[in-house]
């Protein structure tokens, strides 16, 4: 009986403590004089991975791909920081700007109900399409 009991205690706990993966597909259209692919005419596609156990950490990060074109696994992989609200998750990251080598940091705001994205710092399609991608 008592290892029942353990054994039961073990997955009740193990089961709780094991945190729901994210990943977030986030595909930026391309603009005036850009060539994009895809059916969404897709420039950029970034990937956002995640774990849900990290929501309530302090300093939360996360992995972040991005590649030219419509398959962002190929892309090398970084870890930053984001930030979650209830509504939101705010991916920051540091990118090179079109017209010069200089880079800066973007933030990917996405809204975790409709994954209607908006990324800042950017003058040419700042408006994404996400979808989250079963891991």
């Amino acid at each position: 009986m008592p290892r029942i009991l353990v054994i039961f205690l073990t997955l009740a706990f193990c089961s709780t403590a094991m945190a729901d993966p994210l990943t977030y597909i986030c595909e930026r259209p391309a603009w005036d004089g850009k060539e994009g692919c895809g059916p969404n005419n897709t420039y950029y596609t970034y990937r956002l991975q995640l774990d849900t156990k990290d929501f309530d950490n302090k300093d939360p990060r996360y992995v972040f791909q991005m590649k030219k074109g419509c398959d962002a696994s190929k892309g090398s992989k970084k870890r930053y920081h984001y930030v979650v609200s209830d509504e939101t998750l705010a991916f920051k990251f540091k990118r090179i700007a079109h017209t010069s080598s200089n880079t800066s940091m973007s933030v990917i705001y996405l809204d975790r109900e409709t994954l209607k994205a908006k990324m800042s710092n950017v003058e040419d399609s700042p408006n994404l399409t996400c979808r989250l991608e079963e891991s």
